[in-house]
């Protein structure tokens, strides 16, 4: 899909149209968060629901559509060898706390939504495990962005 999308980005930096996208769309779904957590404290459990689990979905799109590709082109063939390049390590680091965050969110969900995980694997502090999800989400949109800086940004200031 993305294929068919202009190859430069619209931010002014030395990122791809998907990056700088991808960029955009992640501030936008942490502000969806932050909206959802506030529905949350508001008593207002189903339309937090909607929120939250639509921004993980959403993130699974973006994931799937732009941040593995573009590990998988990048960073991934050049880990062996280059692994000491600090712009390697950030990116790995975010790729490594995001799907943790993804999986933590879609587990999160599951136990939520739906009565497929059994009673034992359940918790039960439901406040605890949203906002420690709500502070890793924030640790990984911050890695994100160091990441987008020190790939399409950093080289470019030269």
């Amino acid at each position: 899909m993305l294929l068919y999308l202009p190859s430069h980005g619209f931010l002014g930096t030395g990122a791809t149209f998907g990056a700088d996208l991808n960029l955009v769309m992640q501030f936008i779904m942490v502000a969806a968060l932050m909206i959802g957590a506030r529905l949350a404290k508001r008593k207002r459990y189903k339309a937090h629901g909607i929120c939250q689990t639509t921004v993980l979905l959403l993130n699974l799109l973006m994931i799937g559509m732009v941040m593995w590709p573009s590990f998988d082109q990048q960073v991934r063939p050049a880990v062996a060898k280059s692994v000491h390049r600090w712009y390697y390590k950030i990116a790995i680091v975010h790729a490594a706390l995001g799907v943790t965050a993804e999986l933590c969110g879609l587990y999160i969900v599951i136990v939520a939504g739906t009565n497929i995980v059994p009673q034992w694997l359940k918790f039960k502090n439901w406040k605890l495990w949203m906002r420690a999800e709500l502070v890793l989400w924030t640790i990984v949109m911050c890695s994100g962005l160091a990441t987008y800086c020190a790939w399409y940004v950093a080289p470019f200031r030269h």
